[in-house]
């Protein structure tokens, strides 16, 4: 019994090892900043994304997704007492569940839920505060070229108290 048990854990153990081989997927994407929080605007927006899944079966997969994206502030000009205002650039890093479900072989739905660390420095100056992190979600929906290459498009939302930020986003994947 127990060299039964020993070799059904080995077998276990080794084909964890061959899922995770096929699981790593890296991309990138470029944004457009909508709706964000009164006072701020982003003009154009880009991350990178990295995500381990894990296959469930044939139609689902989970695992944990990662990145960084960065919204480049916009300036515009307020009137002649005021002057231009400049919007702080945003950087934040996403640490995230992500989970997939392969509809077909092409079409691929999924989320990445979790929360987005600020690496921002800039003061928020209608609240005398710094950018913090804050609730992530990223839905997304993807179209596979082949077994390697995706074309997804993705929507990418981060709140906290003080601040909001969104994009739609055009992106690609690579699967490793």
């Amino acid at each position: 019994m127990k060299k039964q048990f020993l070799t059904l854990l080995i077998a276990l153990v080794l084909s964890t090892f061959t899922f995770a081989q096929s699981g790593f997927n890296i991309g990138g994407s470029i944004g457009f900043p909508y709706e964000n929080y009164e006072g701020y605007d982003f003009s154009f927006a880009f991350s990178v994304d990295a995500n381990y899944l894990f296959e469930v079966n044939q139609a689902f997969d989970i695992g944990l997704a990662t990145g960084y994206g960065q919204a480049f502030g916009d300036s515009y000009y307020i009137g002649p007492i005021i002057g231009s205002f400049d919007t702080p650039d945003y950087q934040y890093v996403p640490v995230a569940a992500a989970a997939r479900i392969n509809v077909n072989r092409r079409l691929v739905f999924g989320a990445d839920i979790g929360y987005a660390i600020s690496v921002t420095s800039a003061k928020d100056y209608l609240n005398n505060k710094y950018y913090d992190g804050g609730f992530y979600w990223r839905p997304m929906v993807g179209f596979n070229l082949n077994e390697r290459l995706q074309l997804n498009f993705n929507y990418i939302g981060i709140s906290d108290n003080y601040f909001y930020y969104s994009a739609f986003n055009l992106g690609f994947m690579v699967n490793l």
